[in-house]
This record gives C-alpha cells, sequence and structure tokens, in this order.
C-alpha cells in the first residue's frame, strides 16, 4: 500500500521555485533617502529633524543657564535668539500649501496658523519632558530678556505692557547680532549694511525708559546708553557710501568694535 507524502511536503507537482538570489540586495544599506517618496517628504522632514533638534539642543541650553553653567548673559541671550529665529523661519516655511498639506498628514489635526505646532509634535515625537524649550519657544524671547525690569517700554504702544517691551527688546538684540555677524561675514557694501544698521537704529529709538516718580505719574525720556550714538554716525556714514563702494577692512573692524561697545552698553541700560 503507497503511503501520501503530507500536504506540505515537496513534490514533483509542485509550483514552487526558489528565489533569485540575485534579486536579494541584503548588502544594500537602508538610508534616509530610500525612505522618501519625493524630494517634497526630504524638505518637510529635514525641517522637522531641524526642528527636533532645536527643541533638544534648546533644552540643554535652558538647563545650563538655570544651573549657572552658563556665566555670560550675553552668550546665553544671543544663543536662544538664534534659536528661536531658526524655529521661526521653519515654521513660516511651512506657510507653502504643498509643504502645509504633507505636513498636515504628519501632525494630524495643526492649525492653519502653527498655534498647535508645537504641542502637535512634541507630543509625537516625545518631547514632552522638554518642558524649558517648549516654554521658552512659546514665549518667544530668552529669559535674560524676559525678566527685565519693566522701566523699558514702547513708544509706540505704551498700554501694551511689558509683553511688547521684551519683545521689542528681544527685536532690538536680534538686529545687533544680525549687524554684527554681516560684518564677520564680510558684509561691507551700503547696499549689504544700510538696510541692517537701519532696523537696529529704528529698533532702539521705540524703546523708551519710564522714571517712575512720585506725583502726577513717570516721566517717559529716550533710551540711551554708551555707544548709541556712534550707531547713528556709522548710519550716516553708510548713507554717504556711492553705490558699489565698500567699507575697508580698518572700517570693518572700527564698526565691530562700536557695534560690540553699543550692544553691552545697551544691555547694561536695561538691568541697571
Amino acid at each position: 500500500m503507497s503511503i501520501s507524502p503530507p500536504s506540505y511536503a515537496p513534490t514533483s507537482t509542485t509550483s514552487y521555485a526558489p528565489a533569485n538570489e540575485n534579486l536579494l540586495k541584503y548588502h544594500q544599506e537602508i538610508t534616509r533617502s530610500s525612505l522618501l517618496k519625493s524630494p517634497q517628504h526630504k524638505t518637510v522632514y529635514d525641517s522637522l529633524a531641524e526642528v527636533y533638534s532645536i527643541i533638544t539642543v534648546l533644552e540643554m541650553v535652558e538647563n545650563a543657564f538655570i544651573k549657572d553653567y552658563i556665566t555670560g548673559k550675553d552668550k546665553y541671550t544671543s544663543t536662544v535668539l538664534r534659536l528661536i529665529n531658526q524655529y521661526s523661519i521653519i515654521l513660516k516655511s511651512f506657510e507653502s500649501s504643498s509643504d502645509a498639506a504633507l505636513l498636515d498628514s504628519i501632525l494630524v489635526g495643526r492649525a492653519a496658523d502653527n498655534s498647535n505646532f508645537l504641542t502637535l509634535f512634541t507630543n509625537k515625537f516625545n518631547l514632552q519632558k522638554c518642558q524649558l524649550s517648549i516654554k521658552r519657544l512659546t514665549a518667544g524671547i530668552p529669559a535674560t530678556i524676559e525678566h527685565l525690569g519693566m522701566q523699558v517700554q514702547s513708544s509706540s504702544s505704551e498700554s501694551n505692557g511689558g509683553k511688547r517691551s521684551a519683545r521689542l527688546v528681544a527685536e532690538s538684540t536680534g538686529n545687533f547680532i544680525t549687524c554684527m555677524d554681516a560684518l564677520k561675514l564680510n558684509y561691507k557694501t551700503k547696499e549689504q549694511l544700510h538696510p541692517l544698521l537701519s532696523n537696529l537704529v529704528v529698533s532702539l529709538n521705540d524703546l523708551v525708559m519710564s522714571n517712575e516718580g512720585g506725583g502726577s505719574g513717570s516721566d517717559v525720556t529716550g533710551l540711551d546708553f554708551v555707544g548709541k550714538s556712534k550707531l547713528v554716525s556709522w548710519l550716516i556714514k553708510l548713507n554717504g557710501l556711492e553705490s558699489g563702494e565698500s567699507l575697508g577692512q580698518d572700517d570693518i573692524d572700527s564698526f565691530l568694535n562700536d557695534l560690540d561697545t553699543a550692544y553691552r552698553g545697551f544691555y547694561k541700560s536695561l538691568e541697571d
């Protein structure tokens, strides 16, 4: 009596064909680019990766500042301002319709104005513990500026209170840093430097000091500090340059030194 082989055993009538080993590419590494469907996917995910790095780095900076590991307030302020500005630029890049549609598929429920972006992002990528960086990005200004004395006001809108004042200080600080960075990057023509310095001078002129005293109220005066007049002098000098004319290296070094002096004087005037 013959015995039939089990149903799972191979027989001469099976249609099973072994895989072609040439089609197996176990030696190939799976890269990030191989997982992305299009250049647009790469752009969006690269931006999200930048946001992730900003949040984690900012958390370390905030922790270090709280524990007094960062002794220079200027260094803390400039570092945090750069990170906040980078974050804001990335958010603005998501405003294009194509990027927004893809981002909505990743962060479901995202508001059009990105008001809930940070909450959705930190929840999705398990960054809820980075509370210090979340707070700082939400505030939009460094702690050194947020906690400055309330004697600094806005000349254009005194009724808005300290929140607007702190943002104006942050804007002025950012303009200082932008001008100094531009000179370090060898910007030297009128077309390159005049708009940057103009923004700085305008933002400084929008800040006033409130000297509270007795009687009817408080006296409001323009914010003055060591080196401020030099900025106006440089603005006049830049305005006098011909189109295409550039500053010499000695002028650039002197300009950078005057900016640094004014920046330190500005910051000191806020702490007094």
